[in-house]
């Protein structure tokens, strides 16, 4: 990673790659220290928490220049449901979409990142639990001490009821914690309460650690999500 970055990361790893029509993208996801230099986005949450609790950083070749992401803002996460465009490359390749998109491919690139991101980081049932305190929490599932962990089997895995979301989900409003409700025309004195109750009821949230299996089927009426097992056998 750049020298300009490598005071302020605290962790980075390769997040995957990315295809496009003229070049790929290998995309590294890393967590980062806000400098004092840095611009917040209109409405974007603050470095740190929500969909831009980590940062990301794009190269096209491994031996290229590493490039920061911008933070990602509730619209760019609005814009990235509507449109529908190959990748590119090039960062800065304007698109030009019905409905319109004004913007350029490292916005559009990182809103999908944080799609994807929030959508399918999976981890094995059990290994983590909701909190007593706050169900929109979790926490290290640890067995008792004289508890044995109860490790699955292969085919055990080999179902999909035994996958779960690890992040939480993005709301249909581009975030992840609601916006502050507003009151309707003619209304006054309405409770910061009663406001946020109407907001989750709009727009409510998914259930923290939901297996696969509980997703929405896809167009079509195909799962969500497929698991297969694969036996390798070692000949000499």
């Amino acid at each position: 990673m750049a020298n300009e970055y490598s005071d302020r990361l605290q962790q980075v790893r390769l997040w995957g790659k990315i295809l496009g029509t003229e070049r790929d993208y290998y995309v590294a996801e890393g967590v980062m220290d806000a400098g004092a230099e840095d611009e917040q986005a209109e409405g974007a949450d603050p470095r740190g928490s929500g969909v831009n609790k980590n940062v990301y950083f794009v190269c096209n070749g491994p031996l290229d220049e590493w490039k920061q992401l911008p933070d990602c803002r509730p619209e760019d996460i609005l814009n990235a449901r509507s449109i529908k465009m190959n990748f590119t490359g090039d960062l800065d390749r304007q698109f030009f979409t019905n409905p319109s998109f004004f913007d350029t491919e490292r916005v559009y690139l990182r809103a999908q990142i944080a799609r994807i991101s929030h959508s399918t980081t999976l981890i094995p049932r059990g290994l983590f639990r909701l909190t007593e305190d706050n169900p929109r929490d979790i926490e290290e599932n640890t067995p008792e001490e004289d508890e044995p962990m109860k490790i699955p089997t292969v085919r055990d895995m080999g179902d999909a009821s035994m996958w779960c979301h690890y992040t939480p989900s993005i709301l249909k409003q581009g975030r992840l914690q609601h916006a502050e409700g507003q009151p309707l025309d003619g209304e006054e004195d309405v409770e910061a309460e009663e406001l946020q109750r109407r907001e989750i009821a709009k727009d409510p949230w998914e259930a923290r650690l939901k297996p696969i299996s509980s997703d929405a089927k896809t167009r079509g009426g195909t799962p969500a999500w497929v698991v297969r097992s694969h036996n390798t056998h070692n000949s000499f």
